[in-house]
């Protein structure tokens, strides 16, 4: 058996740099999907698609994310779970909780990240690898959304304060 030296050489000329697309990794999705939210990390799985030229699927993963936004927000209040504003204020002025008092926000806080990962296992799980099968990526920094994040939890939590 002869190994051709020419065909690694021309396997490396045939795919440039252009051809892998600077995209953000699996790992950036999930952890988006389960600490911002899974529209958080749809976001950043649609700049992927954008990126790697499926403009067309862009749709399919907003609508999956508007959906199990709604769902989520659905099974979140079927739970039945209710917080007492008093509490919240009392522990927001650093007053000492007991165990009892924290369980429910304790509860629906675990409930959530539960949600939130399963959703951000659907989009890498299924999507992610149903459009990127391959390694064949660069993996983008997360600081710019990251910090865009941060400022839309910032606001989000400031509007609902004074709302």
């Amino acid at each position: 058996m002869e190994f051709d030296e020419n065909k690694n050489e021309e396997i490396e000329d045939k795919y440039t740099d252009d051809d892998y697309v600077d995209i953000y990794s699996k790992r950036a999705i999930l952890g988006f999907s389960t600490i911002f939210g899974v529209i958080f990390g749809g976001v950043l799985l649609m700049l992927n698609l954008k990126a790697a030229g499926y403009k067309k699927e862009i749709g399919q993963v907003l609508i999956f994310c508007i959906f199990y936004h709604f769902l989520s927000a659905f099974l979140l209040s079927s739970t039945g779970i209710k917080i007492n504003p008093a509490t919240l204020k009392a522990g927001a002025a650093g007053a000492q909780l007991s165990f009892e008092e924290l369980k429910p926000s304790l509860l629906l806080f675990a409930i959530t990240l539960v949600i939130n990962v399963i959703g951000g296992l659907v989009l890498t799980k299924y999507f992610f690898k149903k459009y990127f099968p391959d390694e064949d990526y660069y993996p983008k920094p997360i600081w710019t959304p990251l910090l865009v994040s941060i400022l839309i939890a910032l606001a989000a939590s400031y509007i609902l304060r004074i709302g």
